[in-house]
């Protein structure tokens, strides 16, 4: 859902929002609403163009849990490298509350890859590129990995979190929670049915894709 010529609808200490051209490219996700903004600056004389989203969060986030955030982002593009673009978390305030906003590149999004609706399109595309059936089988594993070691299963239950551009590049591009943690439903005396079910839907996703991954290597 797309809005376009507009405005960032929070006051944010650490932007001009009132005078930054953005428009809202998602406000589906679980954890954030996500806005895209062009221009250019002038560095060194030269007029470089930007291109980026800033994410937004729901709900306000303290201090220590947007190191939390940093971190488990870091460890994320530490294993799964290009895949995951780069991104800047800055603590700010935001509508007067201290929180946080987190900025990547824009990922010109063309396929959801972790949606079985795609898949009789996707698979063949994925047959076809070796580097494209490499990096994914490199999701994968790690993805299995860690939820095998750590109990941490990495989400795809968010809209569009495991993506192809056009170029056929894969990109995971969650920023706000890019983990769950499966323990804490053995742990916590009354867990979260909401988290059960993210839980539930980031497994079955994930079994999806290296469905998907095997029908791709048999085509190859």
């Amino acid at each position: 859902m797309a809005r376009e010529d507009d405005r960032i609808d929070n006051r944010i200490a650490c932007l001009r929002t009132d005078r930054l051209p953005a428009t809202l490219i998602s406000d589906a996700g679980y954890h954030c609403e996500v806005w895209r903004s062009s221009g250019s600056v002038i560095r060194d004389g030269e007029r470089q163009t930007l291109d980026r989203v800033i994410k937004i969060p729901r709900l306000p986030i303290p201090a220590i849990e947007v190191t939390i955030l940093h971190r488990d982002h870091q460890r994320l593009q530490a294993a799964l490298g290009d895949i995951v673009p780069r991104t800047v978390y800055v603590r700010t305030v935001i509508d007067g509350q201290p929180s946080a906003i987190a900025m990547a590149p824009t990922v010109r999004r063309w396929f959801d890859v972790a949606n079985p609706v795609n898949q009789s399109e996707l698979a063949p595309m994925i047959a076809r590129d070796e580097r494209l059936r490499d990096a994914l089988r490199h999701f994968i594993a790690t993805a299995e990995q860690w939820y095998v070691r750590e109990d941490r299963v990495i989400d795809l239950y968010g809209v569009d979190n495991l993506v192809l551009d056009r170029n056929h590049h894969l990109h995971y591009i969650d920023s706000f929670g890019v983990f769950f943690h499966a323990d804490l439903l053995e742990i916590l005396p009354d867990p979260d049915p909401g988290l059960a079910e993210r839980i539930r839907l980031s497994r079955m996703r994930l079994d999806y894709l290296n469905h998907l991954l095997e029908i791709a290597d048999e085509c190859a």
